[in-house]
């Protein structure tokens, strides 16, 4: 009654899934890694501009930011990837990568916290400075 077998539709859901996913992992990596090359890019003109100009730019934030968010689309790709997992071995290899990211991560993400504290608490400082000195 049936042209295709149960077997039949599953292996050509599989190849759908596997290539959905295969262009997935390459979009997401991709972006991640423009973002950051972006990002790269941002700090060094933020850092000529701040040495020309004399105006305060936070190059750490700027680029923290930029590493995170390009760390999260490669942690994304690397979630997608667990699909195309066949092996054990491959599975843990690729779970101590998403831990190692996620740490990563988290650590840009106390670092940025960190420096925008430490700059307003300068700002904060040199405000109270020229307020003392019009008086």
């Amino acid at each position: 009654m049936f042209l295709f077998g149960i077997e039949d539709l599953v292996s050509g859901y599989e190849g759908i899934l596997e290539t959905i996913a295969h262009i997935s992992v390459t979009t997401l990596e991709l972006i991640g890694i423009l973002i950051i090359i972006v990002g790269a890019f941002k700090s060094i003109v933020l850092n000529a501009s701040k040495i020309f100009n004399k105006h305060e730019h936070n190059i750490r934030i700027a680029l923290g930011q930029s590493l995170a968010l390009g760390l999260e689309f490669k942690m994304g790709a690397e979630i997608i990837k667990t699909v195309l997992v066949r092996e054990l071995q491959e599975l843990i290899i690729l779970a101590f990568i998403i831990a190692l990211r996620a740490g990563l991560a988290v650590l840009i993400h106390w670092e940025i916290k960190l420096e925008k504290k430490e700059t307003e608490e300068h700002n904060s400082k040199l405000e109270n400075k020229q307020k003392e000195e019009k008086k």
